[in-house]
């Protein structure tokens, strides 16, 4: 038998499935890679820095800056409450207290030991109580190295997104919401972290979550769906679950806040 070979028709390169599909394929295929590679990076920062030792930690954040409009220089009152419930944590380094003139209610630590507490947040506030929950929150991201964990994410998400170029696109929500229940689940060990501070430091925990009921009212869980802070019903459910299971007192009558 003598073979003949025959050319391809014209359909051998032409693929059967519509364009679509073949999008929505290449999509999710990089969607997978993208969530993969976010998710490894993640756990290896975690590893490492849960293996930084507390000296190594104090030299790395002599290397560490950041330009922040302060509109008060630290505050006598502020540091008191701070240097109170910084004595019944374990943080190697000074932490700095500062009041910011930001109108927003917001208050954050920052990587090199410093905790800015807006004049937005402090209008919020009613009692020594609801301010002195807020300092041990922000003291607990530094017990619980959440400053590291927060700048490795940050860089991974920066990597990703210049792999990905200038467009804010599907690629770039999926890696915000990732890292946006990263970030939650960090405010909620802070939470953890500023009640335990507050106890230790004063013997009670009242009032510990009246700004969060305050803030609360009026919101849907959808603002919360790429926030990286969780909602404030949730927030509230599990500090009262610790309360509850650690025993913690909340009879002792909350302290009025001073001028300042």
């Amino acid at each position: 038998m003598i073979y003949t070979p025959k050319l391809p028709d014209d359909s051998v390169n032409v693929s059967n499935e519509s364009f679509l599909i073949q999008a929505f394929k290449l999509t999710a295929s990089l969607l997978i890679v993208v969530a993969i590679f976010y998710a490894l990076m993640i756990g290896l920062i975690t590893l490492i820095v849960n293996n930084i030792t507390p000296q190594q930690e104090k030299k790395l954040l002599e290397y560490v800056s950041f330009d922040v409009n302060i509109s008060n220089k630290e505050s006598t009152y502020l540091t008191g409450i701070k240097d109170k419930l910084k004595a019944c944590s374990d943080i190697p380094y000074d932490v700095n207290i500062y009041i910011s003139g930001e109108e927003i209610a917001n208050a954050y630590a920052l990587p090199a030991g410093e905790i800015h507490i807006t004049k937005g947040m402090l209008s919020k506030i009613k009692n020594q109580n609801e301010l002195v929950f807020i300092i041990g929150h922000e003291l607990g991201h530094f017990t619980n190295k959440d400053h590291l964990k927060s700048m490795g994410q940050a860089l991974v998400f920066l990597t990703l997104a210049t792999l990905m170029g200038d467009d804010y696109n599907l690629l770039g929500y999926t890696i915000n919401a990732g890292g946006a229940k990263y970030s939650q689940s960090a405010e909620f060990h802070a939470d953890k972290t500023g009640l335990e501070l507050m106890n230790c430091a004063y013997g009670s925990v009242t009032d510990a979550t009246k700004l969060f009921e305050r803030m609360g009212e009026g919101k849907s869980d959808w603002e919360f769906f790429l926030a990286t802070h969780p909602n404030f019903e949730d927030r509230i459910e599990r500090i009262n679950t610790i309360i509850s299971e650690q025993n913690m007192d909340t009879t002792k009558k909350a302290v009025t806040l001073e001028n300042f």
